[in-house]
Order: structure tokens, then C-alpha cells, then sequence
């Protein structure tokens, strides 16, 4: 059974994140893909600016396995949407990879706190890789912003995590890496330097992403992130961009860099994952009686 373990991420304007996210990945991964716009364009159309150099030197230092296959191609069509865009470069990036195995798709500003263990979970799990279309996701720890002396994480309840479908037996992209397959939700997290950027990074980011559309008004947003900080964090709740009851509250947390950080949040913080409430989630039973009793009233 073709049980390899294909990893792929889209590259684009904010790369040097590579430099954190794919070391953590890369004695794991059988195969790993990084797609690159070959027009230097995001999936909105936009050219940014990259450095070539800094960027081939990096991957020539890093992979030193030679596991790494870089595919660029033209990933901006004009007449999709941005995130059209951003399936269409995904799917073509799992095309690239070939048929079989696990295809896990990772952000460049994603970081595994333990994606060794989350392998060896894929791999007790290859009934999967022959059975039903499924989607293994992880819990996400989101950074929200960098402040004086430290971070603001998104602080989850133990039964409301945010999940993102990493990996899959059957690579389809409809909204990013989301699609209509069974989600199946594992314990190995994942931290997301998401929106813990510079001002001018993060209006580069509102600007050029998959969700471009998405927002009623990225100005009013960005506002209400620049007047967050470390003393009136506590006050904010439910300000998710896109989606309501995602992020509830903040947490702060004392680091001066995001290896810190990293160190912390894998050591200190004690991520509990309600027992009974994820083997009903994990059950495709389950979830169908749900599904009819919901339909039903």
C-alpha cells in the first residue's frame, strides 16, 4: 500500500517563514513540494517582490535529502477568484505529487509542534488511504499579534479548537483545504503565525490571500487590530475576520521571538482535548444521526 507521506506548501511573498516551518517537516516527509507563481503574482493578481537569491540559497542549504521538488508554474488565472486561485494551485501542486498516500498541504507561516508523531499517527491509519474520502486535521494555536515583550495567542476553550484539514487521502480543494469530505480531528497542533505581522506585512497579506473577497471592509478590520494591545487584549471577544464564534479571546504570552514562543507553547501549555467529545466527532455514525436530527427540526 502506497503509504508516502507528500507534503506541499504554496509559496509566495512571505517565504522567508519557510525558514521556521518547513526544518520542522522535513525528515518526516517522503516527498515535499513548494509551488511558486512563476510571474511572482498572488492568487489576487498582484506582483510582490521576492528575492531569488536569498531563497534558492536557502533551499540548497536545507535540502539536503534532495526531497524537495520546486514546481512554478502560472498560478494566477484572471478570470477565478482569488480563492479559485488558491484551490487551483493546490490541486495542481497534489497533481504534481502524483496519485496515493497521505497529501498534506502546510501553510509557510504553519509550525507542527510535533509532526513526527503526527506521521506516525498517518500511518497507523492506512486503512484510510484505501476507504472513504477523509480529511485528518489539526488543532490551530493562531498568534494574533506581536506586542511589547511577548505575543497574543488565540486562547480556546478545550472543546471549541479551530481545526484545519491537513491531510488527506484524496486531494480536492474547494475554499483552500477545505472540501465535502469527512473531517476526522487528531491531537497534534499546530501554531499559525497568521495574523502576527508588521502593519505593512499584514495589509500585503488582507490584500494578496485566497480570502481577498471575503471581508466587508479590510481598513475597518486592520483599525481594530492596530488599536489591540497588551493591556486591552483581555477585553476583546469574538473578533474572528470572517467567521463568528472562531476566536472568543486572547491570550498573552511573555516571548521575545517566535522560537521562544514555540518552545513555550510546546512545554508550558498543556493543550487538553475533551476525550468523549472528540471520539464523537470522529465517528462518521455519529455525525450522519446528527446531521438527519438536525434536518429533521
Amino acid at each position: 500500500m502506497n503509504a508516502l507521506i507528500k507534503v506541499g506548501f504554496c509559496v509566495a511573498y512571505d517565504w522567508e517563514m519557510l525558514r521556521k516551518s518547513l526544518p520542522l517537516i522535513y525528515d518526516h516527509a517522503d516527498q515535499i513540494c513548494l509551488s511558486l507563481d512563476i510571474n511572482r503574482k498572488s492568487w489576487s493578481g498582484k506582483f510582490y517582490l521576492f528575492d531569488d537569491l536569498a531563497f534558492h540559497a536557502f533551499l540548497k542549504k536545507t535540502d539536503t535529502q534532495k526531497k524537495i521538488d520546486l514546481y512554478e508554474d502560472d498560478f494566477f488565472v484572471r478570470s477565478l477568484s482569488p480563492i479559485e486561485n488558491d484551490n487551483r494551485q493546490r490541486k495542481l501542486m497534489s497533481d504534481r505529487m502524483g496519485a496515493g498516500g497521505w497529501h498534506i498541504q502546510i501553510d509557510s507561516d504553519e509550525y507542527f509542534l510535533n509532526f513526527k508523531g503526527f506521521v506516525n499517527f498517518l500511518k497507523s491509519k492506512t486503512h484510510y488511504l484505501n476507504g472513504k474520502p477523509v480529511n485528518i486535521c489539526c488543532p490551530w494555536v493562531s498568534i494574533y499579534k506581536r506586542v511589547s515583550d511577548g505575543y497574543l495567542i488565540v486562547d480556546n476553550a478545550e472543546t471549541t479548537w479551530e481545526t484545519m484539514p491537513f491531510a488527506t487521502n484524496k486531494p480536492e480543494y474547494f475554499n483552500a483545504r477545505r472540501n465535502s469530505h469527512f473531517n476526522a480531528i487528531s491531537t497534534f497542533f499546530v501554531v499559525h503565525e497568521t495574523w502576527s505581522r508588521s502593519s505593512e506585512e499584514l495589509k500585503q497579506k488582507l490584500n494578496s490571500w485566497g480570502h481577498n473577497d471575503d471581508f466587508l471592509s479590510k481598513e475597518s478590520y486592520l483599525k481594530f487590530w492596530e488599536a489591540i494591545d497588551k493591556f486591552n487584549y483581555q477585553f476583546v471577544d469574538d473578533f474572528h475576520p470572517l467567521q463568528s464564534g472562531v476566536w472568543k479571546k486572547l491570550m498573552y504570552v511573555k516571548a521575545n521571538s517566535i522560537d521562544e514562543l514555540l518552545s513555550i507553547i510546546k512545554t508550558d501549555y498543556l493543550f487538553k482535548i475533551n476525550k468523549a467529545s472528540l471520539y464523537l466527532k470522529n465517528s462518521r455514525n455519529w455525525n450522519r444521526l446528527l446531521s438527519l436530527w438536525q434536518k429533521r427540526f
